[in-house]
């Protein structure tokens, strides 16, 4: 392992594409960003367009390379990962035939979600796919533009998901990888290669999709076109890469069967290391990127909730409240509320028969006062957090330790009440970019640097300080969850088509 190579990652987000030089021991050198919006012409409609992740990429890749005085000879490989399932259209020469890209949040394909459920039997097709069927899915998001734009659907010799579009761009190859692919609706989940029986449902034709790799196998090398616009060195090697969830999942050090992880930023995701989908209404799978699956549930407001509680609680008076404020006016309340209850899925869910969701609070008596609200958010989240935990333990799954990433580790209240109401020990860990150096990891097993990436993950593993629960708390929030769970079965489809 020579102390002169790095590697390079590209990550295609969905507001901005950033490239980083990254040394074969982990270190980042430096990072270049180049910003984008998302347009949403229409309610339920999130879009970008290809022409630009690939114009910003070379902006970065260049920057990069030009602000670390890094030597192009020196990059031994090359890993992107990205947002998920957006299907690009590429034609047999190379031409973008999908102006408008659908993004990961997309919602228009809800129609072929829909038809798929009147014409066939959802739960069999789920044992096939490993997930139910969800309008984020690349393949139904290819049927929407073959049923609303059918001139691009016969043109396009390629779809092609915005990391697999950047490298295809880089080096003139179509390649998946198992960790996009598995979130297409058209995978065998059994069998690990694309479903007939899945494309004949969806409508597709799997030769549009291109040939799966190891997310770690090199697909091809950086040609002379693509070495004129970064300034990367023709040649360089290029691997598969992977969707940005499961890449960061690789970055935070979240492999091994059983390791199970919040990730709490905006949305708060539970996920864990599987050697097999959990098929459940509940839970969405993935493929990890160094093998077995990331069976995972997501609250869109999570972390997302204490803001809007800092928003609500700060325009009563005349300045912003800060979060340590909120902090300490749930601390002083007792454990459980005194029965208030707050209902999370203020942006709805991805269950389908909760997909139009709002929030609530629940039991409220004249005694509560503004602590009794902070804290029923921090318990609420927290309360759909132990609902999704005691479906993976009714699954089989043992959860007897939690890691706990993103920006909501930060608040140890909040930790100590998750860790309560689980029952486990929260260890919180702090790496701000997963998806680079994920990628990163990639790029050097790829190169031959790393032998097995997932043990140099647990190897390179941040882990902080441990949050034990509070067992004399725990009376009271396993009454607190049950009543939560009786809440949710209760409002399960309530406001569906409202």
């Amino acid at each position: 392992m020579s102390k002169d190579e790095n590697l390079l990652a590209i990550d295609v987000g969905t507001q901005s594409v950033r490239a980083a030089v990254v040394g074969v021991n982990g270190e980042i050198r430096g990072i270049a960003q180049e910003s984008h919006e998302v347009d949403s012409p229409r309610p339920g409609w999130a879009q970008q367009q290809p022409d630009a992740w690939w114009s910003e990429a070379a902006s970065a890749i260049g920057r990069v390379l030009a602000e670390t005085n890094t030597a192009p000879g020196s990059i031994a490989a090359i890993a992107t990962c990205g947002q998920m399932h957006g299907p690009v259209g590429v034609d047999e020469s190379g031409e973008i035939t999908t102006a408008w890209v659908q993004l990961w949040c997309d919602k228009r394909a809800d129609e072929q979600c829909a038809r798929i459920r009147a014409d066939h039997d959802e739960a069999a097709l789920a044992d096939i796919a490993g997930s139910w069927a969800n309008p984020a899915w690349t393949g139904l998001k290819v049927r929407w533009i073959k049923d609303h734009d059918p001139e691009a659907y016969s043109r396009s010799r390629w779809f092609l998901v915005p990391k697999d579009f950047i490298n295809y761009r880089l080096t003139g190859q179509a390649a998946a990888d198992p960790s996009e692919v598995s979130g297409s609706f058209l995978w065998d989940c059994r069998t690990d290669a694309y479903s007939p029986e899945l494309a004949d449902a969806v409508g597709v034709d799997l030769r549009r999709f291109a040939r799966v790799h190891p997310s770690h196998e090199v697909v091809g090398k950086v040609t002379a076109r693509a070495a004129s616009l970064t300034g990367l060195l023709e040649g360089t090697p290029v691997v598969a890469g992977g969707g940005d969830f499961p890449v960061s999942m690789l970055g935070f050090g979240i492999v091994g069967e059983g390791v199970t992880a919040d990730v709490t930023g905006t949305s708060t995701l539970i996920a864990l290391h599987h050697a097999r989908p959990l098929v459940h209404p509940a839970v969405q799978n993935l493929r990890h990127v160094v093998g077995g699956w990331i069976p995972f549930t997501i609250l869109d407001c999570g972390g997302l909730s204490m803001k809007w509680c800092r928003d609500r609680v700060s325009s009563v008076g005349s300045q912003e409240v800060s979060f340590e404020s909120l902090i300490e006016m749930a601390g002083g309340i007792a454990p459980g509320c005194d029965g208030l209850a707050f209902y999370p899925y203020m942006l709805g869910e991805r269950r389908r028969e909760n997909t139009s969701a709002r929030g609530g609070f629940l039991g409220i008596r004249l005694g509560h006062g503004g602590g009794h609200f902070v804290r029923a958010v921090m318990e609420g989240v927290a309360m759909a957090i132990g609902r999704d935990v005691s479906i993976f333990r009714s699954l089989g799954v043992e959860v007897d330790e939690v890691l706990c990433v993103g920006g909501g580790s930060r608040n140890e209240l909040w930790n100590r009440i998750k860790a309560t109401v689980l029952e486990v020990p929260l260890v919180l860990t702090d790496e701000p970019e997963a998806g680079l150096k994920g990628a990163a990891l990639l790029a050097a097993a790829g190169a031959g640097l790393v032998d097995d990436p997932a043990a140099e993950a647990r190897r390179r593993r941040s882990a902080g300080r441990t949050i034990q629960p509070q067992p004399e708390d725990y009376p009271t929030y396993r009454a607190a969850l049950a009543e939560f769970i009786r809440i949710y079965d209760h409002m399960l489809g309530f406001w569906m088509g409202r």
